[in-house]
């Protein structure tokens, strides 16, 4: 049977440490072939989307918030985001720690949890379990594979295999 830690932390945990290969040969693309850095730290795929940075503090501060919320523990991601690849990798690092040191009994207890989620126009009340399986993974996926999609729209030589980290 399944539990809690493994189809949450787990999981976070490696997309995380996989989302950081990727910004790392980002970064050695952006330096072999003179681009600064800095713009693609602010690449987008679309003007009314976020910008790899933003990208990257949701997927770690995403991960965080899901996990707070099936602990009962009210938080409220940093305000401030990364503006560099060093800044971006510091998330990141900052996010696996946290997420490792979760209880894994308490994380299990979060299942059975209410947890009521904020949405313009309304809110959704989810069950702690819908809400890992229905939102925090969905939501964690996506800002991942946006993040992955601005690298390759803007010529960062990526593969499915640095996505899935295999």
């Amino acid at each position: 049977m399944m539990k809690a830690f493994d189809v949450s932390v787990r999981v976070f945990v490696r997309g995380l440490s996989n989302l950081k290969g990727i910004l790392s040969k980002a970064e050695a693309h952006a330096s072999s072939h003179a681009r600064d850095p800095g713009a693609l730290v602010g690449a987008r795929l679309a003007d009314d989307m976020y910008d790899l940075g933003t990208q990257v503090h949701w997927a770690s501060e995403g991960a965080k918030l899901a996990v707070n919320r099936l602990l009962g523990i009210a938080s409220a991601p940093p305000a401030q985001q990364a503006r560099s690849f060093g800044e971006l990798h510091t998330l990141i690092d900052e996010g696996i720690a946290y997420l490792e040191a979760v209880d894994p009994d308490a994380l299990e207890a979060g299942l059975e949890r209410t947890i009521e989620l904020p949405f313009p126009g309304g809110s959704k009340t989810f069950n702690g379990d819908r809400f890992l399986i229905e939102f925090a993974i969905p939501n964690f996926f996506f800002h991942l594979t946006t993040a992955y999609a601005i690298l390759r729209h803007e010529g960062v030589l990526l593969q499915k295999i640095d996505f899935m980290g295999i």
